[in-house]
């Protein structure tokens, strides 16, 4: 397993739960976005500093820091 940080991009991942070090409100707040178990995420692209990733996800694009991303664990 392994987070969405260490994800390449252009492929798909299924969702298979959040990093449970992370704050509740964190992955809740995820839950509301879209990311359930499951679910099928792309990993688009990183801005150029690295502090936010573009995804794709039930059909819309998102942009999450880095942080947040690394609370998703994917297969």
């Amino acid at each position: 397993m392994k987070n969405l940080m260490q994800c390449k991009f252009g492929r798909s991942y299924i969702i298979s739960g959040f990093d449970e070090s992370q704050p509740f409100k964190i992955r809740r707040r995820l839950c509301e976005l879209g990311f359930t178990q499951g679910q099928e995420v792309r990993l688009v692209r990183k801005s150029l500093l690295g502090k936010a990733y573009l995804v794709e996800l039930r059909g819309y694009t998102l942009s999450v820091r880095s942080t947040v991303a690394k609370a998703v664990i994917v297969e």
